[in-house]
Order: structure tokens, then sequence, then C-alpha cells
């Protein structure tokens, strides 16, 4: 037994009696050699035994084989007049636990693995090494295991993560400076989080988003901490603005003429050629109904009438006065014709085609009557229209420039000049040659983009200035946003602070909200998210 005990040294202090293989299993008897014990509850020791009996416990796995051991142990009489126990049961150091039924090795292989994986990912790997328990077990585990003690930080980071998607959330805390998560709050409120402030006092700096609940709760529980915004916010922010501009000057876009060569005369827009005002050749109905609208109404505003009253005048929707209202341009609510239904002679269109190129005088009865018979049910009228726009001479056009999309026009004008190929930049180029507007948005954007890469926190109300006093609603109200929360921005286009760490966090936790399926509750989650690494 002595080797045996060798490659058993959590069992150096028992006497390994028989060893052998059955049903698949590794099977150990072994009993306690020590003729004392120390009562758990007071602490003194004694050697007056109650009685015997056996305890099976679950070890580390031999040669990939489940090991039970069957332990047999000791009760013992406590002497000690004020003690409350009257008996109590020897335990084994490093061992055994009360009322556990695995060994401590495997106990902490649990516990590691449970706080790893959670629950059936966990159960499906321990079921690997040998040492089989469900996914319940583990979570129990998880529950048991204690919080580890952690210091207050001095600079601690704040963001908010989805319990449930759009309706619940909670609040992850993290020490900046370590990475390390701190605490889990049950909501967003800025209550709960200027309790926990108070109750951990000595923070300094707090790094958070643009959220105006951790501002509040920041200034309420820590008002001498420096609130820090995190710059990826601002960029983001800021390109959200942005791009909602481009959407609405991409129209200026497909409308601007092109350079006519140097040889030739540039010809009169096509409206003029045609005697009708451009706005008639290059909008629709609905176009000119929507700006037709939108004038009307404003000007209505002018006169001091209500919305309701504009609605009765005009005869709309009181929401659709409004959203005309609300628009500064009617470039706004100027969107894409809507997709028309199903073409009932799609399927048919090769066949025409081929027909068409192989017999060009080929009446319309007869290939009306060919297609009837391979399943058309459209009408005579709907061939003749699509026969005759294929047999309609195409005049040579040259085809019409390619717009880029709102999105692509707003990674040029986000992105510093250092970031762009030269492709990129001559698209940018020509966009704003095509668009003044643009090109202004480009130079505010960018001006910005230097603060917040420079760290020039001393010209943002220089910035903020200019940019109140564009004509741009979205930039402006951004502006106003920073200027809200002047002192926060301030400090995040100053300090090295931000909220990187903290961003990184709230992506782990979606992939152990993913690993723990529906069970992932909140008790869980804080568990598992402050476990140590």
């Amino acid at each position: 037994m002595e080797n045996v005990a060798a490659l058993l040294p959590h069992m150096a202090q028992l006497r390994l009696e028989r060893i052998w293989l059955k049903a698949g299993r590794v099977r150990i008897e072994a009993a306690t050699t020590r003729g004392k014990a120390e009562c758990p509850g007071c602490r003194v020791t004694s050697g007056r035994v109650h009685s015997r009996y056996q305890r099976r416990l679950v070890d580390s796995a031999i040669g990939g084989r489940e090991v039970l051991v069957t332990l047999r142990v000791r009760r013992f009489f406590c002497d000690h007049p004020d003690c409350e126990k009257k008996t109590f049961v020897e335990q084994v150091q490093g061992l055994t636990s009360r009322h556990g039924r695995r060994t401590a090795p495997v106990e902490r292989t649990v516990q590691a693995v449970a706080m790893a994986l959670g629950g059936r990912p966990g159960a499906r790997l321990v079921e690997q090494v040998a040492a089989p328990v469900s996914r319940s077990t583990l979570l129990r585990a998880i529950r048991r295991t204690p919080d580890p003690q952690v210091a207050t930080p001095r600079v601690l980071g704040v963001d908010e993560f989805a319990k449930r998607r759009g309706h619940r959330y909670a609040t992850i805390l993290i020490d900046v400076e370590t990475g390390r998560p701190v605490d889990v709050l049950p909501d967003r409120e800025a209550d709960t989080f200027a309790a926990w402030l108070r109750d951990h006092p000595g923070v300094e700096v707090i790094c958070r988003d643009r959220s105006g609940g951790y501002a509040e709760g920041a200034a309420t529980g820590a008002p001498q901490a420096v609130q820090v915004a995190d710059r990826w916010h601002l960029m983001h922010n800021l390109s959200q603005a942005v791009r909602k501009v481009v959407t609405a000057h991409r129209r200026c876009l497909r409308t601007a003429p092109a350079t006519p060569p140097a040889e030739q005369a540039p010809s009169p827009p096509l409206g003029e050629q045609s005697g009708l005002p451009p706005a008639a050749k290059s909008e629709g109905r609905r176009a000119s109904n929507a700006r037709a609208r939108h004038a009307a109404v404003h000007e209505l505003l002018a006169q001091g009438v209500a919305l309701r009253g504009i609605s009765r005048r005009l005869q709309m929707n009181v929401k659709t006065v409004r959203k005309y209202a609300r628009a500064e341009h009617p470039e706004q609510l100027i969107a894409p014709n809507p997709p028309t239904g199903r073409d009932v002679l799609g399927a048919f269109k090769p066949y025409l085609q081929t027909r068409i190129e192989q017999e060009p005088e080929i009446g319309n009865q007869l290939l009306f009557a060919e297609i009837r018979g391979r399943g058309y049910r459209g009408s005579l009228r709907t061939l003749r229209e699509y026969l005759a726009q294929i047999r309609r001479p195409v005049p040579a056009v040259p085809p019409a420039p390619v717009v880029p999309s709102a999105r692509q026009i707003t990674g040029w004008i986000m992105r510093p000049d250092d970031k762009l190929d030269e492709d990129d930049r001559l698209g940018l180029k020509t966009v704003c040659q095509a668009c003044p507007e643009l090109a202004t948005l480009t130079e505010l954007a960018q001006e910005f983009n230097q603060l917040v890469r420079t760290r020039s926190g001393h010209r943002l109300e220089e910035w903020i200035n200019k940019a109140t006093s564009s004509a741009f609603p979205e930039v402006r109200g951004f502006a106003k946003g920073l200027y809200s929360d002047f002192d926060a921005v301030k400090a995040g286009l100053t300090l090295h602070w931000s909220s990187g760490k903290v961003e990184g966090a709230v992506t782990r936790i979606k992939m152990i909200k993913r690993q723990m399926y529906g069970r992932a509750k909140l008790d869980l989650l804080r568990k598992r998210i402050i476990a140590p690494p």
C-alpha cells in the first residue's frame, strides 16, 4: 500500500485496506487512523468514541475510471459542558467536508469547471474526467462559492448589460487599472449606483458612457470623483449624427451633373430641354406631394396655427402633421418608392426574349397562344405592353454614376486621413465637390476626430460653439449634448482613462449568458462574472 499512497497523496492520513475493480469502477476501502478529533463547535479535542459508520465519497478518476471511496469514520462525544454539540463526526483535512459526497480535490475540480463553463457544458466536461455530476449540481457549486475579496478601486468603470434585451438591464463595475470585475448591480438606476459608491468610499475616477443615470448616480454617491466620458461613445454618437446628415444629402449626389469635357459646351439641364421645371423631371409624384405638404405645414406653423388646427385645415392626420413639422427639410421625408408587386410575366420573359431574337416579326397573338400553353394566366394587354418595351430601340445612354452608400460616405468622413487609401480620398473629394454641405460636415467631423486623437480637451468649447452654429440639426443636437455633459467630456478628451476594459467585460458577460442558456439568473451570472481568473 506504500506505492498506492504515493499515487494518492490526499489519502496519506488514511489506512488503505483494500483496492479492487468492480463494474468498471475503482473501489477503495479506507479508515481513519487518528485516535482523537476536534469538535467543530468548541474546538476542543475529544477521544471518546460514540459510534462508527461508513461514508461513500467520489474521488478523482484513475486511468479514466471512476473512483468510489468507502471511508470508515467515527463519531465522538464532545465533553465540553458549554458546547451545544453532544456528538460530532471526525473530518479528514484536505479530503472530506461536512455532508460532502465528493473528496476535496473533486470538489475543487467541479467548482472550477462550473465557474468556467456553467451547467450543461460543464456537466459534459466533468463526465469526460470520470466524475459525473448533473448540471444542477454544478449550478449549486457556483452558488456555494464565496465572493472574492476585492478592494475598492481607485479608477472605476461602469456600464450596463442586458439581462433581457430591451426589457431588463443590470450594471457591471470594473476596476479599470486591473481589468478585474468588482461587482454586479441588479439594475441601472442612479440610486442603486449611488448607494454602492457610498458603501465603497475611495473611488477617485469614474469611467462611464453618456448615460444620464450613471452620471447622476456618480454625482450623488461620489461627488469628489472625476467623471470621464468614454471617447469611443463620443465618436460613435458623432458618427450617428453624421450618417443622418449624409442620408439627407445623398439626393444631391444623385442629381449632381457630371463635369462636361473641355472641348464640348455643357448641355442644358433635362428640364430646360423639355420646357418643364427640373423638379418635375427628376422627382415623382410622391416627392412633389411631400414638398407641397411640408411647405404648407410650415407656412401655417409660421402663422402660429397649432398642430390640430393644421390637421383640420389640410385634412391630414395629426401624427402626419407632427412628422412634417419636425422635419426641417422635405428631403428628410422623401423615401425611395416601395417595391412593386409580383410580375405575372416574370417566368416567361426569357422565353419571349428568345422568340423575339429568333423571329423579330412574330405577332403578339401567336406569342400569347404559346405562353398560354406554358401556363401564363395574364392578359393580352400585359403581354403587348412588355413586347412594346423590348421591341422599342434603346438609345445609347451612358450609365449613371454610382452613388456611394451613406455608410460608406460616413466612414470616409469619420476616419482620419492617414487611415484612408487613395480610392477613399478620391471618393471623399468627389462627394465634397458635389455637395458643399458635406464638405462643411467633413471639416467639423475631422476637427472633432483630431480633438479625440490628440486629447485636446482645452479646445472642446471652441468646437461646440462652431458646431452649434452649423446648418445641420443633427450635429447641433450632438454639440448640445456635449455641452450638457461638458466636464465629463472634457475629462475624456484630456485624461488617458477610458471604458475599453468595461466594454470587454460586457462582451464576456454575453458569452457567459449564451453558455448558461435559460438558467443565467442574476445570482449565477454575478458569481461567474466576479470569479477570479
